[in-house]
């Protein structure tokens, strides 16, 4: 029995019996003045009276007991509806006739709790817009309560991080391994100040992000710790690149030079008046010259694949191949070389021209300049649902299995390959095809050839 009807029940004994007293002294006085009008008044006429009073009593206990049940029911109904709505669950309106005592009560109770659902929805959907923004934002978001447990992390976060789950706040060390960046998140718990530094994870693959550390204080001395990870990796990389490049370009145009200026003092110093000298050091001279061109124009033809006309044509790819194939037929004649141009005549696709120029060009000069004396080279062709492939094969030195990625970064040569070229050939493929929204792929034997693959997507 709940304590709300216990207190019920105790009003209305209390009540039944103040009532039973009340009625009890009001038919005594009731008595007294009949027997003072009428002495007559006999036993019946006083066990009657007795039972209308007991009677009376009966019907205001019933009474009041109804009301009490009633009072009782509204109760209920009003409290388990605002408890309802306290805990965020829909509530049915309380529905009372306008003449009932509970109609205002019930009718402010129905606005709160239309009020709390819509606060509700609305808190609902502002947390779910939130939620999904910063599990999309290409940035990782990590939140750390004052307990050092890890509260919040988005996807970027989990999948960079390796985070494996998130059911129960749980210490944060647990998911950053990285000893510089657990310092970091350490060294803002001791003194409160938020900081920012770059710092690079290592993992399935390397990255650097600019992290910045927010100490975030809330009300009651409590606070909260937030690490966003800005992935600067493209950024740090295309530095490097850039000065790699440019050390490499120098070393690479200082040793012609140097070499030619070297000769050239030597001939000034006299070597010129001897004739079989003076044509070694000439044919010396012109040998780093042209060195020096082919340099000059690789590195100017990376500039222009990255800022040159993008436009598409359709261009016949067995007749583009032939073409660069007889303005290569002299090399190919030195090398005694077997050239088969498998690609169907027929054949036309849209491209961009000065990419396609550069993909073949290079393509076949490595594959001459790499092969064997008496070797073979094929071009051929493969069409796909939504695409087209290009592959240049030979039978020359091959590139160990270790370095065909590496071989497509700007002056890198493989250890064991011959020297001549200005190890930005493939670097040069590599950013045409990027440009025509393409891929490149190396397979290669040592000793036994190599082919590259270069595939395309379709344009409509």
């Amino acid at each position: 029995m709940s304590s709300s009807r216990k207190k019920a029940i105790s009003r209305t004994v209390q009540f039944g019996f103040a009532s039973l007293v009340g009625n009890a002294f009001m038919a005594f006085l009731v008595y007294k003045l009949i027997t003072k009008e009428n002495p007559r008044v006999t036993r019946v006429d006083m066990s009657l009276l007795v039972a209308v009073i007991l009677l009376i009593t009966i019907i205001e206990i019933i009474v009041f007991w109804s009301n009490q049940k009633n009072v009782i029911e509204r109760q209920h109904l009003f409290r388990k509806n605002l408890e309802e709505v306290i805990k965020g669950n829909r509530v049915p309106k309380i529905h009372l006739d306008p003449d009932d005592p509970f109609y205002n009560l019930s009718k402010t109770i129905n606005e709160i709790s239309t009020h709390e659902r819509h606060q509700i929805h609305v808190l609902t959907n502002q947390q779910s817009e939130l939620e999904a923004i910063v599990d999309n934002l290409p940035v990782g978001v990590l939140v750390i309560n004052r307990h050092r447990e890890l509260q919040v992390a988005n996807t970027y976060a989990i999948n960079h991080l390796g985070i494996t789950g998130l059911d129960v706040p749980h210490p944060y060390t647990m998911d950053i391994r990285n000893k510089e960046l657990s310092n970091l998140v350490d060294s803002v718990f001791q003194s409160r100040q938020s900081i920012t530094k770059t710092i690079e994870l290592d993992g399935d693959q390397s990255y650097v992000f600019e992290t910045t550390i927010v100490y975030s204080p809330k009300v009651h001395h409590k606070f909260e710790i937030i690490v966003l990870l800005y992935d600067v990796t493209a950024a740090v990389q295309s530095k490097r690149i850039e000065r790699d490049f440019v050390n490499n370009a120098s070393h690479e145009l200082r040793t012609p030079i140097t070499s030619i200026a070297g000769f050239a003092d030597t001939l000034l110093g006299g070597a010129k008046d001897d004739p079989e000298t003076l044509n070694n050091f000439l044919h010396i001279i012109k040998s780093e010259s042209d060195k020096l061109v082919q340099l000059t124009d690789d590195i100017l033809t990376m500039s222009r694949v990255k800022n040159g006309n993008s436009e598409r044509k359709e261009i016949n790819i067995y007749d583009y191949v032939d073409q660069q194939l007889q303005m290569m037929e002299g090399n190919i004649k030195g090398m005694n070389l077997t050239v088969q141009n498998n690609i169907p005549r027929d054949i036309a696709e849209k491209v961009v021209e000065n990419d396609l120029f550069q993909i073949t060009k290079n393509l076949i000069t490595n594959a001459i300049r790499y092969n064997k004396v008496g070797g073979k080279i094929a071009v051929d062709y493969r069409s796909h649902h939504d695409g087209w492939e290009l592959i240049v094969s030979d039978t020359g030195v091959g590139i160990p299995m270790d370095q065909t990625e590496r071989v497509f970064e700007r002056f890198y040569r493989v250890n064991n390959a011959i020297k001549g070229g200005t190890g930005l050939g493939l670097a040069i493929v590599k950013e045409a095809v990027a440009d025509m929204g393409g891929s490149v792929r190396i397979e290669s034997d040592m000793g036994s050839g190599t082919a590259v693959f270069v595939k395309f997507k379709r344009q409509a």
